[in-house]
């Protein structure tokens, strides 16, 4: 890679930096290197009326991943995600999105992802394949 990876907090999903992001909180259990977080998209985040753009729902998918594999402080990025969507999301409701490292092959990483509505009905799942890259994870770099 020509470039560190590194965090500046600006993430479109994560980042406090970020003016127009969600700023989603994941929570990590590092002993069981899963990630989790509530969600509730606004209106603006909409593909049809009233639901969730299918690619905001991949992309918080793709985080449950990454923070699940930081959970172990494994830092990567993703290489390959599959999305399966099984029900719409709607706008304004409360979800659960959860993550958890499936296996640590070295360089490459599985992990799963999923997303329930407040009942834990499935709305969305994610498997991907995560490339482990140098470097700590940590907060903010300078």
């Amino acid at each position: 890679m020509d470039k560190d990876i590194r965090d500046d907090r600006a993430c479109f999903i994560c980042g406090e930096r970020n003016p127009i992001g969600l700023k989603l909180r994941l929570r990590v259990d590092p002993e069981r290197g899963e990630s989790a977080a509530e969600v509730t998209f606004p209106a603006g985040f909409q593909g049809w009326a009233g639901v969730v753009h299918g690619g905001l729902v991949a992309a918080v998918l793709d985080e449950a991943l990454i923070y699940a594999a930081g959970a172990k402080g494994i830092k990567c990025v993703t290489g390959e995600i599959t999305v399966r969507f099984v029900k719409p999301a709607l706008t304004g409701a409360p979800l659960k999105l959860a993550g958890r490292l499936v296996e640590d092959k070295g360089r490459i990483v599985l992990a799963e992802s999923r997303l329930v509505d407040s009942e834990g009905r499935e709305i969305a799942r994610a498997s991907g394949k995560l490339f482990r890259v140098p470097g700590p994870i940590g907060g903010p770099d300078p």
